[in-house]
């Protein structure tokens, strides 16, 4: 099987690649054992006995750094193997090519226990480079003083990040670059990752706030990618992709690999780079060697501009009315089934979506990040928030997490009018 068109998407079983089950084996094995090595062998026992689903139940966030040193220092060399050989086997790749030495052990606690984390706790996307140019590359980091992560993620402790859409050479990886993903623990829809394959990069434009896709661009409803343990999804970077909130009650575990089927080169408009690489045939020989590909010398051609946002959502600006408790927003003519508007009220705004089943008004803000929910993609009575892809229920307000739960209010027809009843409706 050759993958070589642009944008493509595959989810494989461990049976494709040689060797997948014996190294998945011994990845869990590694995480038990650095478990009971930091909390002792009761909790090592519990892990073994409930699966790495219940990683939550036995580490604190705090405590995923450490394991990620652990495990990533002990099986490196295994991973990058592991690497090679999708390279050869999967993707049909026959010269040489190139594998990033940056790893990534993805330690995803339930949102609910992430969100009370302590702040130095790091996010579920931070990997590991060789020890041997960890300084290197830490003399390399630079900032954009536009960077802001923690306000996009209104504050909340890294270890309840969520990754907003993007592809992956907006944040300093490579272009023509092949992510593998690589299911640990068994990954529910509302966990993993999901992806938008109809949108391209210059259907977007990159906030460098986030390095997210900025606002006012309305998206699609996401795809989501669940996968049993072992599997593994071999995609296309520049693919726009995220990850959905961890909502489900079970911590999601997965390792990140990178292959370029050509030296490495990076988009001139973001700040920072992921430099540091190895050579197929190197890995394969069992050389250490890490090449440093410094980011102003492998710059790739600068990309299209990206297309001008399409046409928003209208916002419709209304007062109450005499009794302070309604407001009209105008005719009922004026929201088809499948369209939407927003009702700005001072500083409240009110996102009013006609669907198969009626008119149905809730808060224009995900409770999660702020993100503006007129921009996410809606499918039957379930609006995905453009951000951290979680759906909410337009009818009740509610979604798959009780911590993230939208204010709804009642919407009224009358002699052709549409209504909106300020008051709430009850949780």
């Amino acid at each position: 099987m050759t993958f070589s068109a642009r944008g493509l998407r595959r989810t494989l079983a461990p049976d494709a690649v040689p060797g997948a089950h014996a190294l998945h084996t011994r990845i869990v094995a590694k995480i038990v054992d650095a478990v009971g090595a930091m909390k002792g062998p009761a909790a090592a026992a519990s892990l073994r006995a409930s699966g790495l689903e219940a990683l939550h139940t036995v580490l604190d966030p705090l405590d995923v750094g450490p394991l990620r040193d652990r495990v990533l220092d002990c099986l490196r060399e295994d991973l990058l193997r592991f690497a090679a050989r999708i390279g050869r086997t999967v993707l049909g790749w026959h010269d040489d090519f190139y594998i990033d030495d940056y790893l990534i052990l993805r330690v995803n606690f339930p949102y609910a226990v992430a969100r009370a984390a302590d702040g130095a706790a790091e996010n579920p996307g931070i990997g590991r480079l060789s020890p041997s140019v960890r300084a290197a590359a830490a003399a390399r980091r630079v900032r954009d003083p536009r960077y802001d992560p923690r306000g996009y993620h209104r504050n909340h402790p890294p270890a309840a990040w969520a990754h907003g859409p993007h592809v992956d050479s907006w944040t300093g990886h490579s272009k023509d670059g092949i992510n593998v993903w690589w299911a640990i623990s068994d990954v529910p829809a509302d966990a993993g990752m999901v992806l938008y394959p109809s949108v391209t990069p210059t259907d977007v434009a990159c906030d460098p706030r986030s390095l997210y896709v900025r606002s006012g661009y309305a998206l699609p409803p996401p795809a989501f990618v669940p996968l049993a343990a072992g599997e593994l999804l071999v995609f296309d970077p520049e693919l726009l992709h995220g990850t959905h909130l961890n909502v489900s009650a079970q911590t999601r575990v997965a390792v990140s690999l990178r292959l370029n089927e050509r030296r490495p080169a990076f988009d001139p408009d973001c700040f920072y780079a992921r430099e540091f690489w190895r050579r197929a045939s190197d890995v394969v020989a069992g050389r250490s060697t890490v090449l440093h590909l410094k980011r102003e010398e492998h710059l790739a051609a600068r990309a299209p501009a990206p297309a001008r946002p399409p046409a928003a959502a209208p916002t419709v600006t209304v007062a109450p009315g005499d009794d302070a408790t309604a407001v009209a927003l105008g005719p009922a003519s004026l929201l088809a089934e499948g369209e939407r508007f927003t009702a700005a009220m001072g500083d409240r705004r009110v996102l009013v979506l006609r669907t198969p089943s009626g008119v149905h008004a809730f808060d224009a803000a995900c409770p999660h990040y702020g993100i503006d929910l007129s921009d996410g993609g809606a499918q039957g009575e379930t609006l995905a928030c453009p951000g951290c892809a979680v759906g909410f229920d337009v009818r009740t307000g509610g979604s798959a997490s009780p911590c993230l739960t939208l204010t709804t209010y009642p919407v009224r027809e009358a002699d052709g009018t549409l209504y909106l009843d300020l008051v709430p409706v009850p949780c």
